[in-house]
């Protein structure tokens, strides 16, 4: 059997034991995702006491909804999408979300991840250059080089087509290298 599979099972058995009411397995993946998931949400939140909170609620939603957890997606996937939308729901109501997305469905066939990360010479002109990226392309970057996440997983939380995952990244990508070279000027 491989990793993934193993993984999977793995994941289905935590949320079987959540689904029970077991407090130690909701202690357990509360401590694997919270580091991550509070990364993820920063992205969607500009107040980070806002961003914990929602963490915590996500993490409710998951203690509360564990039984309806069916495994078609990854575990991962599915507290990320509760977590984005608890995030649309909270920009609602503050009023801050905008709805435009005018990036063009085409393939990414630019530079990878490694070559971005060459290019930035440290972390504080990474973190410079990520902050001048749409809060659309910060998600997708974060969620595929540092959550790791596969495009149709990435789709599936931020609720959009695969190809649009793609043509974000790869937005994202040239923005990042035109900013981190201008920065090195």
């Amino acid at each position: 059997m491989n990793d993934n599979a193993t993984g999977k099972q793995a994941d289905m058995a935590l949320v079987q034991r959540i689904a029970a009411g077991d407090k130690t397995a909701m202690r357990e993946l509360y401590e694997t995702h919270a580091g991550p998931l509070g990364s993820f949400v920063r992205n969607w939140l500009a107040d980070p006491n806002q961003a914990a909170d929602l963490v915590h609620e996500t993490m409710l939603v998951v203690w509360k909804n564990a039984h309806k957890f069916e495994g078609r997606s990854s575990l991962k996937s599915w507290i990320f999408s509760i977590a984005r939308n608890k995030s649309i729901d909270s920009n609602r109501k503050n009023s801050r979300m905008t709805y435009t997305d005018e990036v063009p469905e085409t393939a990414d066939d630019q530079m990878g991840a490694d070559d971005l990360l060459a290019a930035a010479q440290n972390a504080a002109g990474l973190r410079a250059a990520m902050r001048e990226l749409s809060e659309n392309h910060r998600r997708v970057l974060h969620l595929a080089f540092f959550e790791d996440l596969k495009y149709h997983e990435i789709a599936e939380i931020e609720g959009c087509p695969t190809g649009t995952v793609k043509t974000r990244i790869m937005h994202a990508k040239k923005k990042l290298a035109q900013t981190v070279k201008k920065n090195e000027k």
